[in-house]
């Protein structure tokens, strides 16, 4: 997360998804991406909190990189599918959210988002993307949290046509 972006139009969506996803389990940001110096106005803006050790009970956990996920290795900018991996063995969250940007203009974008869901479910996990002007990806590790999710966020208005959903083929 970039100082210059702080407060913008996505934080107000992270804010949303925070609202939003609390019954399902209460969100909160992991450091990794977000610097040091601005974690306090972070969570002012965003309402969710960081955590050093997982929460009591089941947590979700919102990755925010400035570009989003990449296929590659993690950098400042951008978060690995192999992180999002890890940190559903590590951690068991309930659900991940990632902002993720990280998409060649070249090339089709429900072609690009396939691949990446086609990777999350080959290590277990359901992938749901919200396709926006700021895309987000939700991962669980079922489909019972995955619908539930979307369930909420449907019913808080966002249109059916805003979804891809990746499952595993069976």
């Amino acid at each position: 997360m970039d100082e210059s972006y702080l407060g913008d139009s996505y934080d107000l969506v992270k804010r949303f998804f925070c609202q939003t996803l609390y019954p399902i389990a209460p969100l909160y940001a992991h450091a990794q991406f977000v610097p040091s110096e601005i974690r306090e106005a972070y969570v002012a803006a965003t309402t969710i909190p960081f955590f050093s050790v997982p929460p009591q009970g089941p947590f979700g956990i919102l990755l925010d990189p400035d570009k989003g996920v990449c296929l590659g290795r993690a950098t400042r900018k951008h978060a690995s599918l192999s992180l999002i991996v890890e940190l559903h063995q590590r951690f068991c969250p309930k659900y991940i959210v990632y902002f993720d940007q990280s998409f060649n203009r070249n090339l089709d974008l429900k072609e690009q988002m396939r691949a990446k869901g086609d990777l999350l479910q080959r290590h277990g996990l359901q992938a749901l993307y919200y396709v926006s002007h700021a895309p987000f990806l939700f991962t669980a590790q079922d489909s019972d949290t995955i619908d539930q999710i979307l369930r909420r966020l449907l019913a808080a208005g966002i249109p059916k046509c805003r979804f891809e959903l990746f499952q595993p083929v069976i």
